[in-house]
């Protein structure tokens, strides 16, 4: 891929409309110069064809003929001109005239001819010159043609002097405006030059972005220091989690591994009855499941963080809390905790249906496990136009405020709900917010300790109508 510099296209695009606008004015100042130039040329010709018109006198000889003297005019010495009388006689013509004069010469308004490699301008003008008049009669009128047309040299010369003039103007106006652009390009651009080596300093030994003082005051970049920033502090806090994930995740594993092993080796250092051996190698399967169900739980978290819900993905989410509640009926009568749903009959979400379930499940299961017997866990579904509330409420220990803001985090153990006690392995909430993160929803966490706890995941909603049999309706779960 080419690179190039934004200075140097930016300063050869400016130079190029300075130099366009420049050859675009001069064009049309030489083009007016020329249409008034040649416009007052041609009134000094139409002027001098009327001052030899005017000096045709009769010749005062039995003819009655016409003539011209030429010496009492102020004439150009090089101009062509050609004096005729009635029938074509030639009443005068100047020094310079030649017979291709003659056939260059036509018409009676100004027009443009060369003759020698010279460029001229000439005309033909007709008259009538009246002889003999007196006061008893009109006197004898006599037709005259007169060939007028001088050199355009002077036109020309003209041009080429304010030819010369627009080209030292517009060279010395592009020379200063270039050098005053080039100060205020790279005085203007450098706030830009400021923010490619603040981004350039970012490393893995200092990750955040830090954004230049005069960056902020550009408006144009403000906004992109701020993207910058933003995205290193979250690429940051991104690589903080990963580290805390990894030592976390090593850490239950590291316990896990250690457990069947001290279980393995406390069973091999003495002899031992089957029934002994069978207890120990139950604890050691039973440990063994939950570091499997850890494992599974990881790689579950890190595939909902990767992909977001496919585009195309839909459920019911009354129909999945239907399910779920059926499926965890067992647990709750168990514990002794009434479980009450209200859903409001079709509520779709773009989600995957498994996904929906383990949402709401781990949900619903970390309720269960800190409701007191003879407590109530209730689940209910709201919906709008464009979006679905699920809350589930239980009447259980709560959270403390300090605890509130990390109990999404992976591994950590400052809420009871994180507790090994619970057999929990300090993911479930962490993946409840992966899924509804993954659809664009949100949940969120209310309650203080000893209040019970309210868990609220805001989802959008589908407006869609069931096309597949609806799922199995099960009524409230009560002890």
């Amino acid at each position: 891929m080419r690179r190039y510099s934004l200075r140097r296209r930016l300063l050869a695009v400016v130079l190029a409309l300075e130099f366009a606008l420049a050859l675009g004015i001069s064009f049309a100042t030489l083009f007016f110069t020329r249409h008034e130039q040649v416009r007052a040329f041609d009134l000094r010709l139409q002027g001098r064809a009327d001052s030899l018109l005017g000096a045709v006198q009769d010749s005062e000889d039995a003819a009655d003929n016409l003539k011209l003297d030429p010496r009492a005019l102020d004439l150009g010495y090089q101009d062509l001109w050609l004096v005729q009388g009635e029938g074509g006689r030639v009443i005068a013509k100047s020094a310079a005239w030649t017979p291709a004069s003659a056939m260059a010469i036509h018409g009676s308004h100004p027009h443009t001819f060369r003759i020698d490699g010279k460029y001229y301008r000439g005309m033909v003008m007709h008259g009538i010159r009246v002889v003999d008049a007196d006061d008893k009669s009109g006197g004898i009128p006599r037709p005259v043609t007169i060939f007028y047309a001088a050199s355009l040299h002077h036109v020309h010369q003209a041009l080429v002097d304010a030819s010369q003039f627009l080209l030292l103007a517009n060279g010395i106006l592009l020379l200063v405006t270039g050098s005053l652009l080039i100060f205020f390009l790279r005085r203007g651009l450098a706030p830009l030059d400021h923010l490619s080596r603040a981004a350039a300093e970012v490393n893995p030994a200092q990750p955040l972005f830090r954004t230049p003082p005069d960056v902020v005051e550009v408006e144009e970049l403000r906004t992109l220091a701020a993207t910058l920033e933003s995205a290193t502090q979250k690429l940051d806090e991104s690589f903080r989690q990963q580290q805390v994930f990894l030592h976390n995740a090593a850490h239950e594993l590291k316990t896990a591994v250690t457990i069947v092993k001290s279980s393995l080796q406390l069973l091999a250092s003495r002899p031992r009855t089957p029934i002994e051996y069978k207890e120990g190698l139950e604890a050691c399967l039973a440990d063994s499941d939950r570091m499997a169900d850890l494992v599974q739980r990881m790689l579950l978290l890190a595939r909902l963080e990767q992909n977001a819900a496919p585009a195309e993905a839909a459920c019911d989410l009354s129909d999945v809390v239907q399910e779920v509640a059926t499926q965890l009926a067992t647990t709750a009568e168990a514990r002794g905790v009434a479980v009450k749903l209200e859903t409001p009959g079709e509520a779709w979400a773009p989600l995957e249906c498994d996904a929906a379930s383990t949402l709401v499940s781990n949900l619903l299961l970390n309720a269960l496990q800190h409701s007191p017997a003879g407590s109530e866990v209730r689940v209910t579904i709201q919906k709008d136009a464009a979006h679905l509330l699920l809350q589930v409420v239980d009447q259980g220990e709560g959270v403390r405020p300090e605890d509130q803001p990390h109990v999404f985090e992976r591994f950590y153990r400052g809420d009871s709900s994180r507790a090994r006690t619970t057999g929990g392995t300090g993911l479930g909430l962490a993946i409840c917010k992966a899924i509804a993160e993954s659809c664009g929803g949100t949940i969120s966490l209310a309650g203080n300790s000893g209040e019970g706890t309210r868990f609220t995941v805001k989802l959008p909603a589908l407006q869609k109508e069931s096309t597949r049999p609806q799922a199995r309706q099960t009524p409230a779960i009560t002890k």
